[in-house]
């Protein structure tokens, strides 16, 4: 009997769909039945081949083999081989009649997916298990309706995201070699095409904030007897603002003898919103580090933890603000499954004959992959809120509010305008006065400390043109010009919008990256750059950290995705790019090269210098007499190492307890790294646990 491998991108998520369809026979790293063989990934198991895997010449660092001739060859991911020997294994099996991609619906998942195939040899048709949610009534329904991966859709969805990756590649291996070899002594100039346009316009504002120089100015504002306030303004109706306090006292002195006013004009208008587009991944960010100044990684792992974990949101990786039309006669289901505790006073209140498929909310050409961020068709949300962090609950109550807010009328008010005259000068009021909460009575429900924006509602009265008003008070207001402000978790993510650094699935990343290198800080919750960015960034030509680079590449590559262009075309032109920079940049070598950034440390083995390069800290000694071959990869286990860490394990010969490794197993473990004698008497990386006493050597 035929049958259907389905393989997904994590084990938890495998061992869900597992249960789902009914497969029971744990097999440790697959789960099997009649019909069905579940296995898993572990994230990446396969990734893009180094330079060095191709010729090993590229081991040494160049710049006359620049431009590196890109290749899509792939290879295993270190320390995946085991889990990645399973799904080869099963996919080589003589029962399996097709193939099920049931990896993260996005891009990068069908990547991840297609790599593996790929290098599996795999012959068999490929189904694609698509859906937006992760409960089981979801996962029943794309299992009922299964996409080809031939489908248009898709297939030019794996195009953009392959091209974008070799293009990354590309850039990253070739800037970074070409620019370490002509302006750097020792230290790795590390490139990449989004972390350092967008450590550029960081250092651009960190310039900017630190060069400015508060200047005083005045202001004039009234109070009438009537009631109300006015400020001076131009005849743009901008604030005049007086940067001699003298003259600032010369206008209120001819204010204060004339007394009072002319009315010029009242405008009394009736205006009404309606609840905001929903959440993309990117506004939900920015949100959230507004309020709550969680950073663009927290928010994303949050919002990542509510739909794999918890199951009661919406795919997060979402570029769209937008509902699908088909989604249109389910969302009621979506509302009814949000009645519980402190929401279900405002589903109760909603009228569904009232609510139409306005195009604010539903759009087909705003919804690419996946739509906008909504709680998920979950009967069991009630249970699964109560186990929700503080800060889970943040980001789900944003979401949810969000989502009720379109069901509810919008919000309705009175804004009235008042130009005024005292003399020849002019004065300008401005209010509103309530008419209709609408949906903003939804947002209640949103912790009162978190910031909103804050409106004059100052009541004016009913007043003509012509008529006369006295002035009650007249002050003179001394304020001083505010710097730039820094970026921060609640607008940076915005900031990379703009300039299309990045996308949903990597903007965190990209920010992070800059962190870990060392680069950029974050610092009370503004990201602040450090010495080593901007000595890096000084060294980069400007081709290279313009913004508008990362603009351009953007709108290239969506031409491959609607197949204007092939993929090949632009790698070529990408290659000829570097080719023409390279010429440019030996024009302009530096006669002093940049020296090696601080050492993490000394070598332990030796008492020489750690070195750094793409890969590892190293000894400096690796080509001195007596040699010293003593590294610490920058990557173990699947996990990341900090510089911080690494000079901590130097030092201390410990780190502080490191949180997610991944285990050949394809589990996650908490470990600490320490230096231990390996039987040579040489010093070697190894993980200690905080629970056991036992070590094992990486």
């Amino acid at each position: 009997m035929e049958k259907t491998l389905v393989i997904a991108e994590k084990p938890s998520a495998g061992r869900d769909i597992a249960r789902i369809l009914g497969v029971k026979e744990d097999k440790g790293t697959y789960m099997e039945n009649d019909s069905y063989i579940v296995t898993w990934a572990v994230g990446h198991l396969v990734e893009l081949k180094d330079p060095e895997d191709i010729n090993e010449k590229y081991k040494k660092w160049n710049a006359e083999d620049i431009p590196l001739p890109a290749d899509n060859g792939l290879k295993i991911k270190k320390g995946t081989k085991t889990q990645f020997d399973v799904i080869k294994k099963l996919i080589a099996r003589n029962d399996i009649d097709y193939l099920i991609n049931a990896g993260d619906a996005g891009r990068e998942g069908l990547l991840i997916q297609s790599w593996i195939y790929r290098m599996a040899g795999n012959t068999h048709p490929v189904k694609i298990l698509w859906s937006s949610s992760l409960t089981d009534e979801a996962i029943k329904s794309a299992m009922r309706r299964l996409h080809d991966e031939s489908e248009d859709e898709f297939a030019s969805l794996l195009e953009e995201a392959e091209t974008r990756a070799v293009a990354d590649q590309v850039y990253g291996y070739n800037y970074t070699r070409l620019l370490t070899c002509l302006y750097s002594d020792r230290q790795v100039l590390s490139y990449g095409r989004c972390q350092t346009p967008l450590l550029n316009l960081i250092v651009k504002r960190d310039i900017e904030y630190e060069n400015f120089k508060p200047q005083p100015y005045w202001s004039i504002s009234v109070r009438y007897e009537e009631g109300f306030e006015a400020n001076e303004t131009d005849t743009d109706g901008k604030t005049i603002k007086y940067m001699e306090r003298s003259a600032a006292e010369q206008a209120a002195e001819y204010c204060t003898q004339y007394g009072k006013a002319s009315v010029q004009s009242c405008v009394r208008e009736k205006k009404s919103n309606k609840a905001p587009a929903l959440y993309n991944l990117a506004e939900l960010q920015s949100a959230m580090g507004k309020k709550y100044g969680y950073t663009p990684d927290q928010t994303l792992q949050l919002a990542q933890n509510l739909y794999e974990k918890h199951k009661i949101l919406s795919y997060p990786r979402t570029d769209s603000r937008y509902l699908s039309t088909d989604l249109y006669n389910e969302v009621r289901e979506h509302t009814e499954c949000c009645a519980f505790g402190k929401f279900k006073e405002y589903t109760d209140r909603i009228d569904y004959t009232q609510f139409s498929m306005d195009k604010a909310y539903f759009n087909n050409n705003k919804v690419s992959d996946h739509h906008a961020l909504i709680p998920t068709i979950n009967k069991k949300m009630p249970e699964a809120y109560e186990e929700l962090s503080e800060q889970e609950r943040n980001v789900f109550d944003e979401v949810a509010v969000s989502f009720l807010s379109i069901f509810y009328p919008p919000y309705e008010y009175e804004a009235t305008e008042i130009i005024s005259t005292i003399g020849k000068r002019q004065f300008k009021s401005s209010g509103k006065t309530l008419i209709a909460l609408g949906y903003k009575e939804v947002h209640r429900l949103l912790k009162e400390n978190a910031n909103e924006e804050k409106q004059s509602d100052q009541s004016i009265p009913d007043l003509r043109e012509g008529m006369e008003i006295k002035l009650e008070e007249l002050a003179v207001n001394e304020d001083r010009t505010k710097p730039p402000a820094r970026y921060n978790p609640g607008n940076i993510i915005k900031l990379m919008g703009k300039y299309k650094i990045g996308t949903s699935a990597t903007s965190a990343g990209i920010i992070q990256n800059l962190i870990n290198r060392g680069f950029i800080k974050l610092e009370k919750n503004k990201y602040i750059s450090t010495e080593l960015g901007r000595q890096l960034l000084s060294l980069i030509p400007n081709v290279l950290k313009s913004p508008e680079m990362t603009i351009r590449f953007e709108e290239k590559l969506q031409k491959v995705r609607s197949r204007e262009i092939t993929r090949q075309q632009f790698i070529d032109d990408i290659i000829t790019e570097i080719q023409d920079n390279k010429r440019n940049f030996l024009k302009n070598v530096p006669n002093e090269k940049l020296g090696g950034v601080p050492s993490v440390g000394a070598c332990p083995e030796c008492g020489r210098k750690m070195r750094e390069n793409q890969k590892s800290w190293y000894c400096e000694g690796y080509n001195q007499e007596p040699k010293c071959s003593f590294s610490i990869w920058k990557e173990i286990a699947g996990k990341k190492i900090t510089p911080a860490s690494a000079k901590k394990l130097i030092t201390n010969k410990r780190t502080d307890l490191i949180k997610g490794f991944t285990a050949k197993s394809g589990k996650s473990f908490d470990a600490y790294l320490a230096l231990q004698e390996d039987g040579e008497g040489k010093l070697k990386t190894a993980f200690e646990f905080p629970e056991k006493n036992s070590s094992r050597r990486r």
